[in-house]
Formats: C-alpha cells, structure tokens, sequence
C-alpha cells in the first residue's frame, strides 16, 4: 500500500526492506532472550545472522528463479535484480538449514538445539516481514468484496494485476497465523520432550497454514500447473511429522 514510507534528500526508505531489517533484529533479540544459559551465546547468534542473512536472500532468489526461469530465460542477468522483486520464504529457510546445519556442526554445536532457539524468532520474523509484504502490495489475495479487501496504490504488484479491484490481504492473514504459531513454539520451548521439537513444530504448523493461505494467494509460483508452495508445504509437514514420530520414539526406547 506504501512501499516507499518516506525519502530523506533523494534517499528512499522502502516499506519493505525496512519491516525485513525490523524482522530480522526481533527475532535475533527473541533468541538471544531463548538462549540464556545455554551453549549458544549472544555473540555466537549475532555472527550466525550476518551470515543467514546473506543465505537467505540468496535462497530466496534461487526459489523463486528457479521456478519462474520462464520469466529470465531471455534476459538471464535480470534474476542478479532480486530488489525488484521475486524472494520466497521457502528458500530463505532450506538455505538456512543447510546452512546451519553445516555451521554449528563444525563448532560442535547441536544443530537440533539451535534449532529450537531459532525457530520461534524465526516466525516473529516472517509475521513482521508480511507487513512489509503489505505495504510493499505483494504477496496479495484474490478479489473480494468483503469488508477487509485491501485496494492497492498505483504501482504497486498487486494493483499492475487487479487495479483498484479490493483483494484479500493475504498478508495480513498470514501475519495473524504466524503470531499463533508463535505463541505455540513459546509454549513448547518449555516443555519440550526432546530436541528438535520446537523446530518440528514450526515446520508442521507452518506448513499447514501456508498451505491453507495459498487459496487465497494470485501471486504464487505455478509448477505444472500446481502451486509450488502448496506442493512443497505438504512435503514439509510429512517429512516434519516423520521426523517427529522419530525423535519421539528414540526419547520412549
């Protein structure tokens, strides 16, 4: 809706890149407070993040050319331009997997702990980043004439689509969701039977809602003709709650 909040001689602050920067000190700040007293400290998190960050983003443009490569196939140097658009969540996350799995495994660390510290900052992050996803008018839902659509400003992805048609803001249910998955992890952290569990959680959860929301979505990914959210989503919540019956089972033997 505003995907520029305001300039500073010539200098534009976008929405977008700054509820992202905003998501990502939150969560940094949520595991920080989750890791007391444990192995992971402060300045060990601090330095995983300006790593993740830059995976990340790189993930995340991978994702999405990689599934769009019909759209760079003629012009392969405009998938470099990730500031105009095309980042996905999912790969942001398996990069950070990989990523993490790889880091703190050297250090002789457990990846399955940091895991569970991470997660729930990490849906702090993505409920807050989907602000930004909304101001900036992407990320949007089908037409409605429901009392909540959202009409977006000129210039914006969402409106270049549908016009001043209102749309279902997609991102704002997704926010919503994401702050009750939270709310779960928070109580799980404490109470949790074995490592990982926070983690798994989030990825069921997570991947459930995604998948529900992607109804509501007109921007997605299409492979095949499928939305490559929905078909990965399920993938995840099967391979998490695998996972789950798992470690579950290693902690009752």
């Amino acid at each position: 809706m505003y995907p520029i909040l305001f300039s500073i001689g010539g200098l534009e602050f976008r929405a977008w890149g700054l509820m992202v920067a905003l998501g990502v000190f939150a969560g940094l700040w949520l595991a920080t407070r989750l890791a007391r007293n444990s192995e992971f400290s402060a300045e060990l998190l601090q330095e995983y993040v300006l790593y993740g960050v830059i995976a990340g983003f790189l993930g995340a443009r991978v994702w999405e050319v990689v599934f769009s490569w019909q759209d760079y196939s003629s012009n392969p140097l405009q998938a470099l331009m990730f500031w105009q658009g095309g980042l996905s969540i999912q790969g942001a996350v398996i990069a950070n997997l990989l990523l993490a799995g790889w880091y703190f495994r050297s250090k002789g660390l457990s990846f399955r702990r940091f895991a569970d510290i991470s997660t729930p900052g990490l849906i702090l992050g993505q409920a807050i980043g989907r602000i930004g996803c909304l101001l900036n008018g992407d990320a949007y839902g089908k037409p409605t004439t429901a009392w909540y659509g959202v009409v977006y400003q000129p210039g914006t992805s969402a409106y270049q689509a549908w016009g001043a048609m209102p749309l279902v803001p997609a991102e704002l249910f997704e926010a919503g969701f994401d702050l009750m998955i939270l709310a779960v992890l928070l109580y799980i952290f404490r109470r949790k039977q074995f490592d990982g569990q926070v983690a798994i959680t989030y990825f069921i959860l997570y991947s459930l809602a995604r998948f529900g929301l992607e109804f509501l979505r007109t921007d997605s990914l299409l492979f095949g003709g499928l939305k490559v959210a929905q078909m990965t989503a399920l993938l995840t919540a099967m391979l998490a709650s695998s996972l789950w019956l798992w470690y579950r089972k290693g902690e009752t033997e």
